[in-house]
């Protein structure tokens, strides 16, 4: 059973004391995770995520929670760090329920979280408490997790659905939706395929995605080219025309123009700036994360899931 279509109760406990599995990870090295909800935050360098849906990059000060089973491993920066806190939804939902919160809050949702330096130093402190960990502990260390959701509480409001449950597998299954399109911004249009995770319709997934989203498909999809092509931009030597075409786009004059709307400089001036001043002209926009490799190194396990089921209907709108 995947943790989107797990509805947490008064009942729900573990036989035993609940545990949390924490990880924290310096240089190269994969972790591997089952079922269960997956806290994965880079604090250095950078990280990649490998899930059914397919690879993306993690950069450093970035978070987010993931459905598994997932493959975390170092990304292409030198020295990077990161770490996870993962468990099953029962054990999520006991140590949340510690905290004294109701049956209906007891989950982690999925998606992009945004931390403070402060809490993100809290979240490094739980990665380094060890491999199975009581839950209390962690929770003692992290903090109250859901003051950290309040944005995709917000989110999971705005989902179509009648009861509250409903509105949660919705969310879950658009966050996946999400990860696909961006683990396949560069590979050509992947609506369709999106739009089928969820069950929906390409018409009736754009307008939910912009409903909950705030942004439309094609918008999401060109945000993650354009970052993509900045980082190559930055790290590689590749021709402009060629960084525009490996990022996603159909001609070096799309992406001319697109990337100087963003950024307000051409391909070429921003390059010769992040040569000359690196600091500046990252600290001038929002970290992007690192693209994922074509050809990704063996891990121990790759998740094999290539359909989730669908034992719960969705509502329509």
């Amino acid at each position: 059973m995947f943790a989107s279509q797990w509805v947490p109760t008064a009942q729900a406990r573990p036989a035993a004391a609940a545990t949390l599995q924490c990880r924290h990870v310096a240089g190269p090295g994969d972790w591997v995770g089952g079922p269960g909800w997956v806290l994965i935050a880079c604090f250095e360098g950078g990280a990649e995520i490998r899930t059914a849906e397919g690879q993306w990059a993690l950069a450093a000060g970035e978070v987010q929670v993931v459905e598994g089973p997932v493959v975390v491993s170092a990304g292409r920066s030198a020295g990077s760090t990161w770490g996870v806190v993962a468990g099953s939804p029962a054990e999520w939902s006991w140590a949340l329920g510690e905290l004294g919160l109701p049956p209906a809050r007891r989950f982690v949702p999925t998606g992009d979280y945004r931390l403070t330096p402060d809490r993100l130093d809290r979240l490094r402190a739980a990665c380094l408490l060890g491999d199975q960990v009581p839950a209390r502990r962690v929770l003692e260390t992290l903090g109250d997790p859901t003051r950290w959701s309040a944005g995709l509480i917000e989110q999971i409001g705005r989902c179509p659905g009648r009861s509250a449950s409903q509105r949660r597998r919705v969310h879950a299954r658009l966050q996946r939706a999400r990860n696909l399109l961006r683990a396949r911004c560069s590979q050509g249009r992947h609506t369709r395929q999106a739009a089928a995770l969820v069950g929906y319709t390409v018409g009736h997934f754009q307008r939910i995605f912009h409903r909950v989203f705030g942004e439309t498909v094609q918008g999401f999809v060109l945000g993650r080219r354009l970052e993509l092509a900045r980082q190559l931009l930055e790290g590689t030597r590749l021709s402009i025309g060629d960084v525009g075409l490996s990022a996603g786009f159909e001609s070096r004059w799309a992406f001319a123009r697109q990337f100087r709307q963003r950024y307000g400089v051409t391909a070429g001036v921003f390059r010769r700036q992040a040569a000359l001043d690196p600091a500046r002209v990252v600290s001038a926009q929002r970290p992007l994360p690192t693209p994922a490799r074509a050809a990704p190194r063996p891990a121990a396990f790759v998740p094999n899931v290539i359909a989730y089921p669908d034992a719960a209907r969705l509502p329509a709108a």
